[in-house]
């Protein structure tokens, strides 16, 4: 028998994906600036009172596909007992790298959605790559930079190199690009790069 509980749950899940799914229906055909939560609760046969019941406003319900795709992109391109080593977090570069555009031109782009896009993505890696952290961190001594620190540095360096990669101005593949990131990542600039005053 099935709890009224677990029950609810499915029904709050099912009602969360008929408004996901009626909002990528009317972004694509009216653009994101075009939409109204009106049109959302409209296609999804609810009302915006039902609507509100789940997200705030239309920028919260793009958020929320667009951490689904990330978190979707990232996943699928890792194996399922993924941590911090060299293999995996290459691994990773090269997904962030390869994903980013197809991310970028999904089928409702603007410029909030855009910028949104790129939050989501420094955010969700700087999770991931914490938790990576985190996890190889037990058993170890103390570290001069903390791991909250490495985290965002490392995601911001991932998704700085995805930008650029996604504009086609090198002529490296993915692999070489992600081989680069990575030995930054791992080993810092060059000793002797910086010279003193």
């Amino acid at each position: 028998m099935t709890t009224p509980t677990k029950r609810m749950d499915r029904s709050v899940q099912r009602t969360r994906q008929l408004l996901r799914q009626a909002s990528i229906d009317v972004m694509k055909e009216k653009g994101f600036s075009a939409t109204s939560i009106r049109d959302i609760a409209e296609r999804a046969n609810v009302n915006r009172g039902t609507f509100y019941a789940h997200f705030a406003d239309k920028y919260d319900l793009l958020e929320a596909l667009l951490r689904e795709e990330v978190q979707h992109l990232i996943l699928d391109g890792l194996p399922p007992l993924s941590r911090w080593d060299k293999d995996t977090l290459c691994l990773l570069i090269q997904t962030v790298l390869e994903g980013f555009e197809k991310l970028l031109h999904a089928c409702y782009p603007s410029p909030v959605r855009d910028a949104l896009l790129e939050r989501v993505i420094q955010e969700e890696l700087a999770a991931l790559l914490l938790a990576w952290l985190k996890q190889a961190r037990q058993g170890t001594t103390h570290r001069q930079v903390s791991l909250e620190t490495t985290a965002q540095v490392a995601s911001w360096a991932i998704f700085g190199a995805a930008v650029q990669w996604s504009r086609g101005t090198t002529t490296k593949t993915s692999e070489q690009t992600a081989q680069d990131v990575l030995l930054i990542i791992t080993e810092g600039m060059a000793p002797g790069m910086l010279r003193a005053r």
